[in-house]
């Protein structure tokens, strides 16, 4: 190895260990936002608590859904005229 392969390896570690720890930042971050706003102190918690938000907003929906149907049924006639 060579001066100027020396010199571009040792560029390219350096580039990696920069990634890496603005990797390790982002995660850091990442992981304090879920603690922060949902409690969360694991991905694995993150993802159980989407399934379970997912499922209560498609519960939701549906509720909705119906409430409307409900309400143009019972109020049809009326909002007609």
């Amino acid at each position: 190895m060579d001066e100027v392969q020396f010199r571009q390896l040792k560029n390219q570690a350096e580039a990696a260990k920069s990634a890496k720890d603005r990797a390790s930042g982002e995660l850091a971050a990442t992981m304090g936002r879920l603690k922060d706003e949902f409690g969360c102190n694991t991905v694995a918690e993150a993802q159980a608590l989407l399934v379970t938000l997912e499922l209560e907003a498609e519960e939701a929906s549906m509720a909705y859904a119906e409430a409307v149907a409900d309400f143009e049924e019972a109020w049809n006639d009326h909002l007609a005229r």
